[in-house]
């Protein structure tokens, strides 16, 4: 999964990304570095099975890092050709330079703008192909596929509208038809209020108050100042010094599983004594999918499944009591993956371990 930090200059954007992900790789004004997602139940399936090999979910985050100029950074080919590969936009407001009773409308006119802007780079896009798409079809050509010419229609005046495209229902019904066009205003948005340290105590009902935003459950609030002051610090002092400002963990782990989850990710898991892992799967898919994460094969030659949800096996901690209690499924190809299954695959073809 690939997520895009974005946010105007001076947000703290790049004090974030050093935060969650070191340094990164520079290179051509991009920094792009792989994460760990943080997961509990990936450690305790860990130490219960003792692997050679522990393998966690992993995110690749991309700093789209700008020193200057507009206050997002799509406009540049180069940048926008990594955000049309991203899953989700990972968005840091800066509040922290402003007063309290300012942050609704910095909210508003901060992500407002950025949606603003994604639209219309999105409108070039679809005005562009419905051009060639029209020229088409009059010359007795088939278009890329079937209703393409009505839907960016369709696209063309819900942009115009100041809408996101996100908001048509083409958007889903017709993902992998609409992938290969990489819009932008297709990408979930989620923002990140980077609040000043003085700020920081009572920031998420006050927030609240004033934006939508952020009383979503996956909203992130937080003061980038004290998250570099916790790294800094030895482990056995940080919690001390989070509690000192009403925090129960850093929020840069609250940031990577927000992400990941706001992405439409769910993780499932494999384990044996070679290597207990995590795999992300995107929410909705089914057993064969989850298969085909692992190894095409196993997708090919799919039989079932079979499942243990983590919360059974958490309670005893031992498969085998786990399948002496009639708790482990056998499930076909219909199954929906559930966030936190262990699963082995039965396949025709291949075997998974665990």
């Amino acid at each position: 999964m690939r997520i895009a930090l974005a946010g105007r200059p001076g947000s703290g954007k790049s004090t974030l990304f050093d935060l969650v992900a070191g340094a990164g790789h520079p290179g051509s004004g991009l920094r792009i570095a792989h994460v760990q997602v943080p997961d509990a139940r990936i450690d305790a399936l860990s130490a219960a099975f003792k692997p050679r090999k522990t393998t966690h979910a992993r995110i690749e985050l991309q700093d789209l890092e700008q020193k200057s100029g507009p206050t997002y950074p799509a406009l540049s080919p180069e940048r926008r050709e990594m955000l049309g590969k991203s899953d989700l936009i990972l968005l840091l407001v800066d509040l922290f330079s402003e007063p309290v009773e300012a942050w609704g409308k910095e909210v508003a006119g901060q992500i407002g703008q950025v949606r603003d802007e994604l639209a219309i780079l999105d409108l070039a896009t679809v005005e562009s192909r419905l051009e060639r798409v029209e020229k088409m079809v009059r010359s007795g050509q088939k278009p890329g596929f079937a209703g393409e010419p009505e839907i960016l229609a369709e696209f063309r005046d819900l942009l115009n509208a100041g809408k996101p495209l996100s908001e048509h229902p083409a958007s889903v019904e017709r993902a992998k038809d609409l992938r290969g066009f990489a819009f932008l205003s297709m990408r979930p948005i989620l923002p990140a209020f980077n609040v000043s340290e003085d700020q920081l105590a009572g920031a998420r009902e006050r927030l609240a108050e004033v934006s939508e935003l952020a009383r979503e459950p996956g909203a992130i609030v937080l003061c980038a100042e004290v998250e570099k002051q916790i790294q800094e610090l030895p482990p056995e002092d940080r919690d001390t010094f989070m509690e000192a400002f009403g925090l129960r963990e850093s929020a840069l782990l609250q940031t990577i599983r927000s992400a990941y989850a706001q992405a439409g990710l769910i993780s499932f898991f494999t384990v044996g004594e070679d290597e207990v892992r995590a795999w992300s799967l995107r929410r909705g898919s089914t057993a064969p999918q989850a298969a085909g994460v692992i190894h095409t094969d196993l997708e090919k030659g799919f039989v079932r499944a079979e499942v243990v949800a983590y919360a059974d096996w958490e309670q005893s901690r031992s498969m085998a009591k786990v399948k002496e209690q009639g708790r482990a499924r056998l499930e076909g190809k219909e199954y929906v993956v559930q966030d936190g299954d262990i699963l082995n695959i039965r396949s025709g073809l291949a075997k998974s371990k665990g």
